[in-house]
């Protein structure tokens, strides 16, 4: 009886303290639900920048610069709309302070540029486009300001304040107000005068400034500061980590031992706030419009990753827009804002787990509140290795598993893993840990009757909302097919999961012809065509020719084994020394060649970018012969590969590439690739 009792009493003793950690965990308040359900909204990026070609302004230009001949916000939150955004964010004030409204506390804004006479306002204009496309509207305020001659002193609170008061009461309801934390310094242009003044930590009023968001917005979530509602993802590369926890601990309680940026990425089991993120990244690599950018604008499966380790990872997404010197969304841009919504619609088309299925747990109390696609309605584990188990009925192909915990109780889920069944024997599909709002699973197509999901350790009992199951097409781009220096062939599918076959003989690639499975050797001119099979589906062929070996080439001077521009790589770059704006290579023994291609430096800062160019040969690299010059059109808004005819083929054991003039007036010449024509 004794044993009983006391058994009994540690049974209700660990009750008890389970249902205390229950109750402390932090839980999202109503604005913080609501926010989290958008799950991908837009940043748009406009502003005199647009016109300097820059991304952070200093402060002195010209408001004439700013004079869009087409400006169409209409168009902008369209495209959001189109896209399946729920909101979209407009940066009305950048670092520079110049301001797309017309404040009446400073005169750098709209209102004394030319565009529409000064009596323009692109905010009212942007608060008018959302509320036609029903879209929630949300504004950038950069605290720093490198325009106004009161910025680090007192007294520019009050004119931010002043500010901020103007946007939050004369525009309607703003879902979301961002606060940047860049502040002081000059960043990515050097330093002068406008930006070395210093602010101590403490100078912003971030208290007064939340204060009149919850005054004149108390709908209004608060980006940034001091970490109010939300908290940035920790990069601007568009991905959480895989254990994404929505809660932080105090500012003084973080890691010593791993950055702070890590740790906003991952966030803090043990965080006593609700603080989920917000992954911030843009379509392009600048936030601004750069004609340099046009060729870098992200790929369909770069988007559709960006997604899947963002929304599925229990993170909000937004996707930053640059309109144009004309005021528009460029084509490019918009296209594949919209092939991302339709493969985003073709990959939850439908939903496996449907009231065909058959459920089974341990914890049959509301087992079917799991799958009723009700957010609000869910199953509650009964304890550690409770589980969720689906019968299809069928055996079904499937290759997602969409996962949401109910939220408003707490975060609840540190691990959990998958298994399906097949040839009548469970086997491990996958050994994950946090859920949070959403959760989805990608991974190689299984074909199963019944999947389970095990939840092997939780905060509190984990309550799951939705389990949903899809079989996502295989996304059949085209792949991309390199070389390095030493001949190795590697081919790289946009899709993780496609099988890839390819051919050297020129022929075009079937699912007969060689399967890629790791880099293989192909020196000298060589075709080299491969493409990407999901079933008896495929993509387009992607093509690359090769032409004569690189494995013996050198730069003159330079005693590295592996150089940046012979190695098929892109986003590798080789920069001269200052004031050379040349490159001698030595070829290791004479070659003919009727021609070249040069790709200049790819970088978002770019160096060295040739405006024009001098071609020179020789067959002691002493003694030069020079073969053609001329100029590069457009190329430094436009850097993709330059293809330098000769008119006639030649042979040299040295060739000399040299421009006399690079972009931005730099002092260097930077190469991505270079190689010879030989045919």
């Amino acid at each position: 009886m004794k044993l009983r009792l006391i058994l009994l009493m540690a049974l209700l003793v660990n009750w008890q303290a389970g249902a205390i950690a229950q109750n402390k965990l932090p839980k999202p308040t109503e604005q913080q639900m609501e926010w989290q359900k958008f799950e991908t909204i837009a940043f748009i990026h406009f502003s005199i920048n647009t016109f300097t070609d820059m991304e952070w302004g200093y402060g002195n230009e010209s408001p004439e610069l700013f004079n869009p001949s087409d400006l169409d916000c209409r168009q902008w939150v369209k495209i959001c709309k189109d896209a399946g955004m729920e909101g979209v964010i407009l940066t009305a004030k950048h670092h520079d302070g110049f301001c797309l409204w017309p404040s009446a506390y400073t005169e750098y804004s709209v209102k004394n540029s030319p565009w529409k006479n000064g009596q323009g306002d692109v905010v009212r204009e942007f608060a008018d486009a959302c509320q036609e496309y029903g879209l929630k509207m949300g504004l950038y305020l950069s605290p720093w300001d490198c325009n106004h001659p009161d910025y680090g002193k007192p007294g520019y609170n009050e004119y931010f304040k002043n500010q901020l008061t103007e946007l939050l009461t004369n525009y309607g309801d703003i879902f979301e107000i961002w606060f940047d934390g860049a502040n002081g310094g000059r960043g990515y242009y050097g330093t002068d005068s406008l930006h070395n003044r210093s602010i101590s930590k403490d100078y912003y009023d971030w208290q007064g400034f939340i204060g009149l968001v919850r005054e004149l917005q108390p709908n209004c979530i608060v980006h940034g500061g001091g970490l109010p509602d939300i908290r940035w993802v920790g990069n601007e590369e568009g991905h959480a980590a895989k254990t994404h926890w929505s809660t932080l601990r105090p500012n003084d309680q973080f890691s010593k031992d791993k950055s702070f940026p890590a740790q906003l990425n991952e966030g803090h089991e043990d965080g006593l706030r609700w603080l989920p993120s917000e992954t911030d990244v843009s379509v392009r690599p600048g936030w601004y419009y750069h004609a340099a950018e046009d060729h870098q604008v992200k790929s369909l499966p770069s988007l559709m990753d960006i997604y899947y380790e963002s929304v599925g990872r229990n993170s909000l997404l937004l996707l930053n827009l640059s309109p144009d010197k004309r005021g528009l969304i460029h084509p490019i841009d918009s296209l594949r804002l919209l092939q991302w919504k339709r493969q985003l619609d073709l990959d939850f088309k439908e939903d496996l787990v449907n009231s065909k299925c058959q459920f089974s747990s341990n914890n049959k109390k509301k087992l079917k509140k799991a799958f009723d696609n009700n957010y609000d309605s869910y199953w509650q584990a009964a304890g550690e290795e409770s589980y969720l188990e689906i019968d299809f009925r069928k055996s079904l192909t499937l290759n997602r598993l969409l996962l949401q915990e109910y939220i408003p109780e707490g975060q609840r889920v540190k691990a959990f893993r998958v298994d399906y069944l097949e040839d009548g024997s469970w086997k491990e599909l996958a050994r994950e840990t946090t859920i949070g709002y959403k959760r989805i699973l990608r991974f190689l197509p299984i074909t199963t009757q019944k999947l389970r999901i095990t939840f092997e350790e939780s905060l509190a009992p984990a309550m799951i909302t939705k389990v949903s199951a899809y079989n996502a097409p295989i996304l059949l781009a085209e792949p991309t097919i390199r070389r390095d220096q030493q001949g190795m062939v590697s081919i790289h599918s946009p899709e993780k999961f496609g099988e890839v076959f390819y051919t050297t003989d020129g022929s075009t690639p079937s699912r007969q012809s060689e399967p890629y499975t790791e880099p293989f050797l192909n020196d000298g001119k060589v075709t080299v065509k491969a493409i990407v099979y999901s079933g008896d589906n495929h993509g387009e062929v992607g093509e690359q020719m090769f032409g004569l070996s690189k494995k013996q080439w050198t730069v003159v001077g330079t005693d590295a084994a592996k150089l940046p521009l012979f190695d098929g790589k892109p986003y590798t770059s080789w920069v001269s020394a200052n004031n050379v704006k040349e490159v001698v290579v030595d070829f290791g023994e004479a070659i003919a060649f009727s021609g070249l291609t040069y790709l200049p430096d790819q970088a978002r800062w770019s160096r060295g970018i040739a405006l024009n160019y001098q071609i020179s040969i020789s067959e002691d690299g002493e003694n030069w012969t020079e073969l053609a010059s001329g100029d590069f059109s457009n190329i430094r808004n436009n850097p993709i590969t330059q293809t330098i005819d000769l008119g006639k083929k030649v042979t040299s054991r040295f060739l000399k590439f040299a421009t006399t003039a690079a972009a931005d007036g730099q002092r260097v010449l930077g190469i991505a690739e270079l190689d010879v024509i030989s045919k």
